[in-house]
């Protein structure tokens, strides 16, 4: 004779278990256990951009006019990537494990009047990028935008066509990833007449170094590594919105009674 357990006494058994396996893979930053071999491929996943001085908004990386894939394929995320607004997608890069790469060509593009002022648009506002590999996060900022003098004003904007990838191992794992533009110049947007289309070329560059260090960077959505401000974020609109409604209740309350 088959005998039914209780169902609440069954679902409080699992429900650990269940917190633990939604707890798990919370996003980039998590310690990886992930063994490469020398010239084993490395995944970069693009992510998304967004504006720096806000980082709760965020778009998916290849809304950008910049070089995609003909057919993109999105990495199957946790629970808690989901919540944290991630659409990683795999990205054009070829990284192999220990291999550096001078100088690489990732594609060749034809941008529209449109499409360059959809990029000038996003370096006005600050936009970072965020990519992932091996579940750790390496930001940058998508173009740069120089300001200078009051009469005349100079307004310059240009793009980042190349980046240099940097990537520390220890044995068979990758510690650490970053990217940086310190040796590059941007490729200028400015000037662009409105029927005219921008050529441009992008790069990239892989550097690989051994570390003692064991333990991964533990950069979680609470540690970024210091790449965005620690200032405290006051959002204006919602603070006016609540003393208006405590003002409306308290007038409301004063003329009933």
């Amino acid at each position: 004779m088959t005998v039914v357990g209780n169902p609440r006494s069954w679902s409080c058994q699992w429900l650990p278990i269940l917190i633990l396996l939604l707890g798990t893979g919370h996003g980039p930053g998590v310690e990886g256990v992930t063994h490469y071999k020398a010239g084993d491929p490395v995944i970069l996943y693009v992510n998304k951009v967004g504006p720096y001085h806000n980082p709760q908004e965020t778009y998916h990386y290849y809304q950008l006019p910049v070089c995609c894939p003909e057919k993109i394929r999105h990495k199957s995320l946790s629970l808690g990537e989901v919540l944290d607004g991630d659409r990683m997608a795999e990205s054009l890069y070829e990284i192999r494990f220990r291999e550096n790469v001078e100088k690489r060509i990732l594609c060749h593009m034809q941008l529209s009047s449109a499409q360059v002022e959809q990029l000038r648009q996003a370096i006005e506002e600050l936009y970072y990028f965020e990519f992932v590999v091996d579940d750790l996060p390496i930001r940058g900022f998508v173009g740069y935008m120089e300001e200078s003098g009051f009469l005349p004003h100079s307004h310059k904007i240009g793009l980042w066509t190349h980046l240099d990838f940097h990537l520390e191992f220890h044995g068979d794992r990758i510690i650490f990833a970053n990217v940086s533009v310190r040796d590059v110049k941007p490729h200028s947007l400015d000037g662009l007449r409105p029927d005219e289309f921008l050529g441009l070329t992008h790069t990239y560059s892989v550097r690989w170094s051994e570390t003692s260090v064991e333990r991964r960077s533990d950069r979680r959505r609470g540690d970024d590594g210091g790449f965005f401000p620690r200032t405290l974020e006051i959002h204006w609109l919602s603070i006016i919105n609540s003393m208006v409604l405590v003002f409306l209740l308290v007038g409301f309350v004063a003329v009933i009674l």
